[in-house]
């Protein structure tokens, strides 16, 4: 059971005006105002929304800066309206996705086995083996540090049936690569790993009836299942050598920077960084997760309510990050093009969220063609000589496509 309500829906989405820069222009946004008048402007209509590079370009050679419009809960302000947003490392890429698939595959699997080992040893009172846990995170950190797209591609296959098990993978998995956007170093990403993977231990020691419920539960129903928090610390307790931030962690993960989550209500100032990280990994994973009571929401929608829910339920600094590291288009995601062939996402570009690397799987007449891969960035044209933008995403399974034919293949 997902332990996070969306905030209320009274109205719908406000869009603001925000003034940016011409050279930070990208395809999709709606201009509204110029520095100019439109008159000045070879366009038809005082208003316009930016369809193809050429609009950009037209754009920066009139304008130094114009006004666009946006949704107001998705408008990253760093507080200074134009001033740029902070610089991390990103995921560099070591080696080719498909160079590290097979790898990534491997150790995806090695760690769903010991993710189920461990919450079955929790589950039947047992001890859990912590240094298999601590191998198995170890594997998925050199994969990431390869091409932490495999890996994240690889999170976009999902059961349904085996959602706590695969959601404690996806989340360690997350954070590491989360971790490793942000800069941290290789004994941090185990750590965050490893933080990620048992954040839900306690959930082992849940009812199935109530972890599993295809309905929302009862208050009485919901504080039993808020008891995982708890449990989870005290099954970490009786193993010797675990860290405190690991066990802090699984105690923690759903308290609130404004003091008002469980168990303890606490004050932001006593929520170690990794915890503030693995509480974002955690409810974006769940509300992409499709579950018997509910499908997945696109991660467009999921990374909306992350930030309008920042300096609130979450770190606004670290929710900022998190959404540039997985941009609009998160790798795995399905996607056609305006030309009509169809993609998927192989990796984002923090800094162009609309324009993401992407491999090419099926023509314009929606035939299925020989793969290859493009990076939106550098204004590939296609075989008409437009270039190619994303229409829309998708979801899997559209036209035939199963991402996961792709990414197991």
């Amino acid at each position: 059971m997902i332990d996070y309500t969306p905030p209320s829906q009274e109205s719908s989405s406000k869009l603001i005006e925000v003034k940016l820069p011409a050279d930070s222009l990208e395809i999709g946004m709606h201009v509204t105002r110029l520095d100019r008048p439109w008159t000045e402007v070879p366009v038809l209509l005082q208003g316009l929304t930016i369809e193809t590079p050429d609009d950009i370009d037209m754009l920066r050679e009139h304008c130094k800066f114009v006004f666009i419009e946006i949704e107001k809960e998705f408008w990253l302000e760093t507080g200074k309206g134009t001033d740029e947003q902070k610089s991390y490392p990103g995921l560099q890429e070591k080696v080719d996705i498909h160079d590290e698939l097979p790898r990534a595959k491997f150790t995806f699997e090695k760690t769903k086995e010991q993710v189920d080992e461990v919450l079955t040893s929790i589950s039947n009172g047992e001890a859990f083996d912590m240094d298999a846990s601590k191998k198995a995170i170890q594997s998925c950190v050199k994969s990431i540090l390869n091409n932490a797209n495999a890996l994240l591609w690889l999170t976009q296959v999902k059961e349904q049936d085996r959602y706590t098990a695969e959601h404690s993978l996806r989340v360690g998995i997350l954070a590491i690569a989360f971790g490793r956007f942000i800069g941290l170093k290789e004994h941090e990403l185990e750590l965050i790993g490893l933080c990620g993977m048992l954040h839900d231990v306690g959930k082992a020691q849940i009812p199935d009836d109530i972890l599993n419920k295809p309905s929302r539960l009862t208050r009485i129903e919901f504080d039993i299942m808020k008891g995982h928090a708890t449990l989870g610390k005290e099954a970490l307790l009786k193993k010797r050598g675990v860290n405190k931030v690991i066990i802090d962690t699984a105690h923690f993960h759903h308290e609130r920077i404004d003091g008002k989550g469980y168990p303890e209500q606490l004050n932001a100032s006593y929520l170690h960084r990794f915890i503030r990280m693995v509480s974002i990994v955690d409810v974006y994973d769940a509300i992409t997760s499709a579950r018997p009571y509910k499908d997945g929401s696109p991660a467009f929608d999921a990374l909306k309510i992350l930030f309008s829910e920042r300096n609130k339920h979450f770190d606004s600094e670290l929710t900022e990050a998190f959404i540039r590291m997985v941009g609009i288009y998160p790798p795995g995601t399905l996607v056609e093009m305006t030309n009509g062939e169809v993609g998927i996402v192989v990796s984002a570009n923090p800094d162009a969220r609309l324009r993401p690397k992407i491999e090419l799987v099926m023509s314009t007449d929606k035939k299925f063609r020989s793969p290859y891969i493009i990076n939106l960035i550098n204004d590939i044209p296609d075989k008409n000589g437009t270039i190619y933008v994303i229409k829309e995403g998708l979801s899997n399974g559209t036209y035939g496509v199963d991402v996961k034919d792709y990414i197991l293949k």
